[in-house]
């Protein structure tokens, strides 16, 4: 599975790909800024972390730059605690999967991963399931 990070902040940046490296699942892809987000415009993500803080511009426009160009692949933000009643109403406007609280709390992040995978995995089961049914091919990003 194909993840993107952008997040600005060193510990949280290191502390995600640390954690989403501990499953052979996932590969990841670490970018900076509009750079950073423009990758998901030449490769498929399977979801993308942003950090996000709604108190400084340039990272809401990240998310809006991204939403702008991609609508599908899973969003995880990445933000402060406080952000996250904040930002609660982006949630559908931007089609945000979950919100991950920083500082990281490392059980409930892999909690959240194994359901991220658990969902995608059953996802793409029952896709194979109807594929072999209607005897049509399955693709895979």
């Amino acid at each position: 599975m194909e993840v993107l990070l952008v997040e600005k902040d060193p510990l949280i940046r290191d502390m995600v790909k640390v954690g989403l490296q501990q499953f052979d699942e996932f590969h990841v892809t670490v970018g900076s800024g509009h750079a950073g987000v423009s990758e998901a415009r030449g490769k498929v993500f399977d979801c993308v972390f942003l950090g996000v803080d709604p108190r400084e511009k340039d990272t809401m426009k990240l998310l809006q730059h991204l939403r702008s160009f991609d609508t599908a692949t899973d969003l995880f933000v990445l933000t402060a605690p406080r952000n996250v009643k904040d930002m609660a109403k982006e949630k559908s406007k931007y089609g945000i999967h979950s919100f991950v609280p920083t500082p990281i709390a490392v059980k409930e992040f892999f909690g959240l991963l194994g359901r991220f995978l658990e969902r995608r995995t059953g996802r793409q089961n029952s896709a194979l399931r109807k594929s072999e049914r209607s005897g049509a091919p399955v693709g895979h990003h």
